[in-house]
């Protein structure tokens, strides 16, 4: 073989390499994206109990209620950014109507699933999710700023008697003492989206060794919105 013959070859061994390796490479990138999956006509439907309590003015309320949420149409937004309306319903239970509540808007820009909440727009997931992830969930609305985590990724729950194959979950809040507890997070299944919202804020709790806060609550609000349907 002669030099000619020799350089060819390397070249063509080359090539074949390099192009080997950005294959690789374009398979390797996964965003994630299905964990806030935005299809027109995507819908779940939540189970939701809102408890509020005040023993100081003698108030201890829980009221319950379904939930649906829709990916009802796209558009652009003012920014030129692409976005999904989020139509949301609710009522009573089964045997009732639903009843047309507000409208959210979804959107992915940037890596950054947004949710714009009654004005408010918020970071809820960044992609692609790793554990132990951190930012600032109120980085483009007015809010105090919040630490946002990835705390469990790709795990498997059951809500409901509904099995999720892969599960995120993002802390929004969590802080513990004896008398006051705030743990707010919410969870993401792939192809389905919010499976799980909770809210536990009480600001303050009665101290009785032995039993859980949340049954020694004298101030304090527990909210949980769980999948049903989707």
């Amino acid at each position: 073989m002669n030099f000619r013959q020799i350089a060819v070859f390397l070249i063509i061994i080359t090539v074949f390499f390099l192009g080997c390796k950005k294959e690789n490479a374009f398979k390797e990138i996964d965003f994630h994206y299905s964990y806030f999956p935005l299809t027109k006509g995507l819908q779940r439907i939540y189970l939701v109990q809102d408890r509020t309590v005040d023993k100081d003015i003698n108030i201890d309320t829980t009221i319950t209620y379904e939930l649906k949420e829709v990916v009802d149409s796209f558009y652009y937004d003012i920014a030129g950014e692409p976005a999904w309306r989020l139509v949301r319903y609710r009522r009573a239970d089964s045997t009732q109507q639903w009843i047309l509540i507000d409208v959210w808007e979804n959107q992915i820009v940037n890596k950054q699933a947004f949710v714009i909440e009654e004005n408010q727009r918020f970071v809820k997931v960044i992609f692609p999710p790793k554990l132990g992830a951190i930012w600032n969930g109120n980085a483009y609305n007015t809010l105090t700023p919040k630490t946002f985590t990835i705390s469990d990724i790709d795990k498997k729950i059951e809500i409901n008697n509904l099995l999720f194959d892969s599960v995120l979950t993002v802390y929004q809040d969590k802080s513990e003492t004896m008398i006051n507890k705030y743990h707010t997070f919410e969870q993401y299944a792939v192809n389905v989206g919010l499976i799980n919202k909770t809210i536990i804020a009480i600001e303050y709790a009665l101290i009785i060794p032995g039993v859980p806060i949340e049954q020694r609550i004298s101030r304090g609000r527990l909210y949980s919105q769980t999948i049903i349907s989707n």
